[in-house]
């Protein structure tokens, strides 16, 4: 079970582990008096909010506007905190290496930044650590040189709270203090039973669905169902389709490595709120595109679909994917804003 960034937060505070100050809201006028600036976040359960316009910075003067154009993006939670300049940023996580059954505590001096693409580029940057049995935390501050005390409080974290993940991305580094800016953890569902994490009551029917599919989906009240590969991605796929007059239904992030498989898992979710025609936008990278041409390829012959579908894939395989698109009668669109006008064009504004 993964957690929001505010349910994570507050098992921190409660473990000792320091957080900004903040609070949650769940529409614009909830906006309290602010002192100096704060930071807008969205609680969604996927990366990229950034790069998807679902972090903003705020002042008293544009804070409920500025939350006004995250919840219309279909957010149901802001979390509100006070903006903080670190000195230095770290990256510092705890999870289960699975090959050699021991939790390992990762830690980099380069925070705030994607840590797989750390991994693959700069792999000599990241510390891993194993913990014993018994969680010992003083070989671990020796080796990151962050204090025996914050390491304890993670480790603790990890341990009481059947953990697969916890981690904190970027820790900062204010004065003397360490601050978790983020949060990132996941519970192991076999051990749910004995805690009280509550779950998401909100959530629609189709949105459980995706959930337990390991899928980012969100409704909306259009009629263009979008399909796409990273939170940034989707997410500037709906703004484009918003700019030409069109209207999203729903919108769907089938994440890094989608197969045939979740592909045409992701095609019926999204059909399931019958749109009058989807988008599907990818870019291949360990997403292979051939993949994603076979699954929507295989459903679409399989279901006899007979609304629009307009598709526009580069990356990987990607002459591949093309290929099958058009012997199957799918003629693929070259760029993102050429897919948004087509299909707008198709079903209507």
């Amino acid at each position: 079970m993964k957690l929001k960034e505010y349910e994570g937060k507050e098992i921190f505070h409660k473990y000792g582990v320091k957080t900004p100050d903040g609070f949650l809201i769940t529409n614009p006028d909830q906006i309290k008096e602010l002192k100096g600036e704060v930071v807008l976040k969205a609680q969604v359960l996927h990366g990229g909010r950034g790069k998807a316009g679902l972090i903003l910075f705020a002042t008293n003067k544009d804070a409920k506007k500025k939350a006004e154009q995250i919840f219309k993006k279909g957010v149901k939670e802001i979390l509100v905190e006070e903006k903080l300049k670190a000195d230095k940023e770290y990256y510092l996580s705890i999870t289960i290496d699975r090959f050699d059954k021991k939790p390992l505590l990762m830690f980099s001096a380069e925070g705030g930044i994607d840590i797989e693409e750390l991994a693959k580029n700069h792999p000599e940057k990241i510390k891993k650590c194993y913990l014993d049995e018994n969680f010992s935390s003083k070989k671990a501050s020796e080796d990151t040189k962050l204090p025996t005390t914050l390491i304890e409080q993670l480790c603790r974290v990890f341990k009481e709270c059947d953990a697969e993940l916890v981690e904190i991305n970027p820790l900062a580094l204010i004065g003397e203090d360490f601050i978790a800016l983020d949060s990132k953890v996941i519970i192991d569902d076999n051990a749910l039973f004995r805690h009280e994490f509550k779950k998401d009551e909100t959530l629609t029917e189709i949105e459980k669905k995706a959930q337990q599919a390991d899928l980012s989906y969100v409704e909306l009240d259009g009629n263009i169902g979008v399909i796409g590969n990273g939170a940034g991605l989707v997410m500037a796929t709906l703004d484009v389709i918003n700019y030409y007059g069109g209207k999203v239904a729903n919108f769907l992030d089938v994440g890094g490595g989608a197969n045939k498989e979740k592909m045409e898992k992701a095609l019926e979710l999204v059909l399931e709120k019958k749109p009058k025609g989807v988008f599907i936008n990818i870019f291949g990278g360990i997403t292979r595109c051939d993949e994603i041409a076979q699954g929507l390829v295989d459903y679409k012959n399989q279901h006899k679909l007979t609304i629009p579908l307009v598709v526009r894939m580069i990356g990987t395989n990607e002459h591949q994917g093309r290929d099958t698109l058009k012997k199957n009668g799918i003629h693929p669109i070259a760029s993102m804003e050429e897919g948004a006008k087509k299909i707008v064009s198709l079903v209507g504004k």
